[in-house]
């Protein structure tokens, strides 16, 4: 039987901190409730220089690694999920993740939203997230670290973009398979673009409704990432489904639409690439 979720191989990527939890578990979730395969990438920062000349500290940091992933793996068969784990070590985490994501073909990552709180980062997510979503081809789940698996219903924000169509088929999909309502969200910047955007969003609907029939639409006018975390607070939808339009890295103080909305929102968040 083909399975209806929109993934089939699921990539959590975990440092295996505090701040990997949310991730850990919506992966744990997803495996279980939606019958997908989960594989494991853990990134091991490494200096061989350093470890060459102080090895007794290299060894305890693997240990230390050992130690976590023996502790992942006993949370995962709890949750009666069976693990394909990979270390990869190198000198930062994001080429890891990126080269693990191609390695094994994923079409989903799960990945903490953001580390330790840095500048800016109540509006961010981190800078090692950001690389990772900028550099793979597949959708990346961006999980805040309280965040639980969605049972209320889905958001997909849908603009005029080459995404909106990918967007809405996801989004329908999963909320079908999860049995959730699903609200299409488009935002007019002015009065002036309303119509236009109202038949973006009404076929945006029509698309997503092939798959859910619990499917409705809502425009707004105003400021996008605004009007999107004002409706994300309104509406009762734990899971977000938004585009990587307009991305580009944090620089000389701004951020891209994506990571403003990813960065304040308090659910998971699933960014569809291009």
């Amino acid at each position: 039987m083909v399975n209806p979720y929109p993934f089939s191989r699921v990539l959590l990527a975990t440092e295996l901190t505090e701040f990997d939890e949310g991730a850990e578990r919506i992966a744990f979730a997803m495996a279980q409730r939606c019958g997908v395969p989960l594989r494991v990438v853990v990134p091991v920062l490494s200096n061989p220089e350093f470890e060459a000349e102080v090895p007794e500290l290299a060894l305890r940091a693997e240990e230390e690694v050992a130690q976590r992933i023996g502790e992942l793996r006993s949370r995962a068969a709890a949750a009666g999920v069976e693990l394909d784990v990979r270390v990869r070590r190198g000198a930062e985490a994001h080429p890891e993740i990126v080269a693990e994501a191609k390695e094994a073909q994923s079409d989903l990552i799960v990945l903490r939203r953001r580390g330790r709180q840095g500048f800016l980062a109540r509006i961010l997510v981190g800078e090692m997230v950001s690389k990772v979503i900028r550099d793979v081809s597949c959708s990346v789940l961006l999980v805040p670290r309280a965040a639980q698996f969605w049972t209320h219903g889905v958001l997909a924000a849908v603009g005029d973009h080459s995404q909106k169509q990918s967007i809405a088929t996801t989004a329908g999909l999963i909320a079908s398979i999860c049995n959730l309502p699903l609200t299409v969200l488009s935002v007019a910047e002015n009065e002036a673009t309303q119509v236009a955007t109202q038949s973006i969003n009404s076929a945006a609907v029509e698309v997503a409704a092939v798959a859910s029939a619990q499917v409705k639409g809502q425009v707004l006018v105003g400021e996008p990432v605004e009007q999107t975390l004002a409706a994300a607070k309104d509406m009762d939808a734990d899971l977000m489904v938004i585009g990587r339009q307009r991305y580009h890295l944090f620089a000389f103080g701004r951020s891209g639409i994506m990571q403003n909305i990813a960065g304040l929102v308090e659910m998971p968040t699933l960014v569809v690439p291009t």
